[in-house]
C-alpha cells in the first residue's frame, strides 16, 4: 500500500476510497495535531508534524491530491454517483478548485465563493456524491447550503426579501403566516447566451443562485424553474425564487425543494404540501422525496426533512391530470370495465350532431314544435363535467342510435367530474363536490375515494392491460395520489388535538396560483418579443415587487384562472367542427367579435319597434356569449324549452324570428336599464356631453338592478363558487349587459345627436 501511496499513484479501482485510506494512513503515521486556538482556513490545512522530512513529505501527497478533483469526478461518474454531463460541467467550470483533505479536529471557516458554487452544485445534482466526497474532502454541512441560494434581488436562487418579509409576519404571531404549501413548475426559455454590461457577466446560463458559471461547456439554460408560496388557507402568494436549469431533473428539482422546506422551517413557516403537475421530472421527483406507487397502491406523503415527526402531502395539479386522462382517451379511443366500455366515439357523435336531427327526434318524443324551437350546444361545457354527462342522457332519451350504451362512459365522467371538483374547492360557500373539505364532508370524500381506487382496478386499455400499470397511467394515478392526500389532509388539520382547523379550501393546492405568475411574466417577456432568461429575471423583477405588495392584498380570482387553463378541454374543443352542427354558431367561445362596431341593421330596426325590451335582450345576449368562457354563466343567458335537464351542453333553446330566446333575467335587466336611460336623458340631458355621463349611467343602472330579486335562479349556487366574492361571474354578467346596453343606445343617440354624445357614453 505505501509504495503506491509515496510514488504518487491512486489505483483506478476507486480513488475516492484510496483517499480516505491517505487520510487514515497519514494521521496513523505522523500524529499530527492543531494547533490550539488557531482560526483555520478551510484551504490551507497546516498539521504540525514531526520533523521537515515528514512535513515535506506530508505537504507533497497534500498538494498532489488538491490537483486529483477531475479524477475523483471522473471516480464519481464511474460509479454511477454522478452523471456524464453533469461530469463534464463540474470539470469545465471548476477545472481550478482546490479542495483539501478532511482530518480529525479541523475546523471549517468562511468558505470562498468558488467552493460555494462547487458545493451547492454537488449536492443538487447528487447528494450521495456529495457524502462521499464529505468523507475524503472538507465541505460544508448540507444544512448550511440553502444560504448560499439565496440573493437579496432579482437575481436566479432564493429571494431573501420575501423570506425576510415571511419571517418578520411569522415571527410576529400571525397566524396565517404559520403554515404554507409549496408550488413548483418551470418555463421554457429560448436558449441564449448574451453579455450584461452592467454585471460584467454573461447571462443566460445555468445559474443555481450560489454563484455565476462562465465555461464554455456550461449549456445555455432552457428551463426555468420557479417555486411559490401559498399561504395554507390561501390568504397570500409569494414567489419564493427561481432557478436557471439546462433540463429538468428529478434529483435536483427535489434538492431545491428540502432546502426550500429547511429555508421555510428555519423562519418558522412548515409546509403542508408540494404541488407540481405530472411530467416525468415531477413524477421522479415525488418518488425521490418519498411518494410511493405501487401499481395502484400509493403513499401520497414523504417526511419532513427537518423533523420526521411531520409529514407532507404530495399533489398533482389537477388540470394537467384530465389533460393527460384526455390524451389516454384518445389514443386507446376505448378503455374497458369488467365487460363494459367507455367509449371517446361517444364524445365525438356529440360533435357531428345536426340540428334537424335533435329537432325531429324531440318532435317525435314529446311532440313539441319545431317552429318554435332551435338547438343550442354550449361549447364551453367542460368536457369531464356533469353537463357533459347530461347532454349524453339527453341525446340518449331522443332515441339516437349512436347513443345506445352511453352509461358507462356518462358514469365515468361523472365520476371523474367530481373527482376534479373536491380537489378544486376554492370558496367556503360552494356547494356539492365543490364545497370546501370539512369533517361533515369527510365521509363523502372517503367514499368518492374507495370508488374511484375500485374503478381504477378495473381499468383496462384496448390491449387488456391494466391502466395502473401502462406508460398512460399518471392522469390516473395522479388523481389517486390527491385523493389519499385529501384524506391524510383531512385526519391531519380538521381532526388536530391543536387548533383544528374548520375547513380546506383544496383549490390553492393546484398550480391556478403559480399559473397567475407565469402570465405576468410572460407578458413581461412579451414586450421583450422573446422569453430569454434575461428577459425571464427583467419579468419577475415585477412578480417580486408585486408578490411583497400583496401578501396581505389576495386579488386572485382562482375559478377563472382554472377555466383559462382548462380552455383545451372544452366540448367544442374536442372536435373538428362542420356545416350544420349544433356547436356551430358564430358566437362559440374563441371567436370575440368587437362589440363595439354595433350593428343597427334594418331588420334589428324592425324588431325594436316591434318589440324593443325582447330584441334588445337578444342583441345583447348575442354580443355578450363570445366574452363568457363559463359554460354556467352562458346557459344561464338562454330560454330552455323545458326538454332537456337544466345544465345540459346540449339544449332546445325558445327562439324569436331565428334568434335565441334569451332568458327571462337578461329581459328584467334590460327593462331596468331601459328606465334609468329614459329617465337620465331628460332630466340630466345638459350634462350629456360630459366625458364621464357614460360611467355614471353604468353605476346608476347597476345599483337599480342590484335590488332585483332572483335574477338568474340557475346561478344561484355558482356565484358562490368562486374565492373572490365581489367581483364573481354574477357581477360579470350584469356589468357586460348593461355596457352592451348603454353601447347599442350610444349609437342611437350618436346617430341623431352628434358623435361627441356618443363617445361619451
Amino acid at each position: 500500500m505505501k509504495s503506491w501511496l509515496f510514488q504518487g499513484l491512486v489505483p483506478p479501482v476507486n480513488r475516492v476510497s484510496a483517499l480516505a485510506h491517505m487520510v487514515e494512513l497519514i494521521h496513523a503515521e505522523h500524529q499530527y495535531s492543531l494547533t490550539e486556538g488557531r482560526t483555520k482556513s478551510p484551504l490551507s490545512p497546516s498539521p504540525v508534524l514531526g520533523s521537515e522530512r515528514e512535513q515535506d513529505s506530508a505537504q507533497r501527497r497534500l498538494t498532489y491530491y488538491r490537483l486529483e478533483l477531475q479524477s475523483v469526478l471522473e471516480s464519481l461518474r464511474e460509479q454511477h454517483l454522478l452523471r456524464e454531463d453533469t461530469e463534464h460541467m463540474l470539470r469545465a467550470q471548476f477545472t481550478d478548485l482546490q479542495l483539501d483533505l478532511c482530518y480529525e479536529g479541523t475546523q471549517r471557516g468562511s468558505y470562498p465563493a468558488t467552493m460555494r458554487n462547487f458545493a451547492v452544485s454537488l449536492h443538487l445534482f447528487s447528494t450521495k456524491a456529495y457524502e462521499c466526497m464529505a468523507r475524503t474532502f472538507q465541505l460544508p454541512e448540507p444544512t448550511t447550503l440553502h444560504a448560499w441560494l439565496s440573493n437579496p434581488d432579482y437575481r436566479p436562487g432564493f429571494s431573501q426579501q420575501v423570506f425576510s418579509e415571511l419571517a418578520e409576519r411569522s415571527q410576529a404571531g400571525d397566524k396565517d403566516f404559520q403554515s404554507c404549501s409549496l408550488l413548483i413548475g418551470a418555463m421554457s426559455l429560448e436558449r441564449r447566451i448574451q453579455y450584461d454590461q452592467h454585471t460584467n457577466s454573461m447571462q443566460g446560463l445555468v445559474d443555481f443562485g450560489a454563484g455565476n458559471y462562465d465555461a464554455d461547456e456550461v449549456p445555455a439554460a432552457g428551463e426555468a424553474l420557479m417555486l411559490v408560496a401559498v399561504g395554507f388557507q390561501g390568504h397570500w402568494i409569494a414567489p419564493l425564487g427561481y432557478f436557471l436549469l439546462a433540463t429538468l431533473t428529478g434529483d435536483v428539482q427535489s434538492q431545491l425543494l428540502r432546502h426550500c422546506i429547511l429555508k421555510l422551517y428555519s423562519i418558522g413557516l412548515q409546509v403542508v404540501s408540494v404541488t407540481s403537475d405530472a411530467t416525468a421530472p415531477n413524477v421522479d421527483t415525488a418518488r425521490r422525496l418519498g411518494v410511493l406507487v405501487d401499481g395502484v397502491s400509493v403513499k401520497s406523503t414523504f417526511f419532513h426533512p427537518a423533523n420526521p415527526a411531520l409529514e407532507i402531502a404530495y399533489f398533482f395539479d389537477p388540470c394537467h391530470l384530465l389533460t393527460l386522462v384526455h390524451n389516454t382517451l384518445q389514443v386507446y379511443g376505448r378503455l374497458q370495465v369488467c365487460s363494459k366500455a367507455i367509449c371517446w366515439d361517444y364524445v365525438l357523435h356529440l360533435g357531428v350532431l345536426q340540428e334537424q336531427e335533435v329537432l325531429r327526434a324531440a318532435h317525435k318524443l314529446s311532440g313539441v314544435s319545431l317552429s318554435g324551437q332551435q338547438v343550442w350546444g354550449n361549447g364551453a361545457a367542460q368536457l369531464f363535467s356533469e353537463s357533459t354527462a347530461q347532454a349524453l342522457h339527453f341525446a340518449a332519451s331522443l332515441g339516437l342510435s349512436q347513443f345506445l350504451g352511453h352509461e358507462t362512459t356518462s358514469h365515468f365522467i361523472t365520476l371523474l367530474s367530481a373527482v376534479f371538483d373536491v380537489c378544486s374547492s376554492r370558496s367556503v360557500h360552494a356547494k356539492g363536490p365543490k364545497a370546501p373539505l370539512s369533517l361533515a364532508s369527510y365521509d363523502s370524500l372517503s367514499n368518492l375515494c374507495n370508488e374511484y381506487e375500485n374503478l381504477l382496478r378495473k381499468l383496462r386499455n384496448g390491449t387488456g392491460e391494466l391502466l395502473g400499470l401502462s406508460r398512460h397511467r399518471w392522469g390516473f394515478l395522479g388523481f389517486l395520489i390527491n385523493l389519499r392526500s385529501l384524506q391524510w389532509m383531512a385526519k391531519t388539520y380538521l381532526e388536530a388535538e391543536d387548533r383544528p382547523v374548520p375547513y380546506l379550501l383544496t383549490g390553492w393546492w393546484s398550480l391556478d396560483p403559480l399559473e397567475w405568475c407565469w402570465g405576468a411574466i410572460r407578458q413581461g417577456c412579451e414586450e421583450r418579443g422573446i422569453t430569454t432568461a434575461q428577459a425571464f429575471q427583467s419579468a419577475y423583477r415585477h412578480i417580486l415587487c408585486k408578490g411583497l405588495a400583496g401578501l396581505r392584498h389576495n386579488t386572485l380570482n382562482l375559478l377563472d384562472m382554472s377555466l383559462s387553463r382548462r380552455a383545451s378541454l372544452q366540448l367544442q374543443a374536442s372536435w373538428p367542427l362542420g356545416k350544420g352542427q349544433v356547436w356551430l354558431n358564430h358566437w362559440c367561445p374563441g371567436s370575440r367579435q368587437d362589440t363595439n362596431a354595433i350593428d343597427l341593421s334594418p331588420s334589428l330596426l324592425s324588431w325594436l319597434e316591434e318589440d324593443t325590451t325582447t330584441y334588445v335582450s337578444c342583441f345583447a345576449v348575442r354580443k355578450l356569449l363570445p366574452l363568457l368562457t363559463c359554460a354556467e354563466c352562458r346557459a344561464a343567458l338562454m330560454s330552455p324549452s323545458g326538454v332537456e335537464p337544466a345544465g345540459s351542453a346540449l339544449m332546445c333553446v325558445k327562439n324569436k324570428g331565428r334568434q335565441f330566446l334569451p332568458a327571462e333575467s337578461v329581459q328584467r335587466v334590460i327593462r331596468r336599464a331601459k328606465k334609468i336611460f329614459g329617465l337620465s336623458t331628460w332630466f340630466f340631458r345638459d350634462s350629456r356631453q360630459h366625458r364621464s355621463w357614460g360611467l355614471v349611467l353604468e353605476l346608476a343602472i347597476l345599483a337599480d338592478v342590484s335590488e332585483e330579486r332572483g335574477l338568474f335562479p340557475s346561478l344561484h349556487d355558482h356565484l358562490f363558487e368562486s374565492n373572490m366574492l365581489v367581483s364573481n361571474h354574477y357581477v360579470t354578467i350584469l356589468q357586460g349587459l348593461v355596457r352592451i346596453f348603454l353601447e347599442l343606445h350610444s349609437v342611437q343617440l350618436g346617430a341623431a345627436q352628434g358623435p361627441e354624445l356618443g363617445q361619451s357614453i
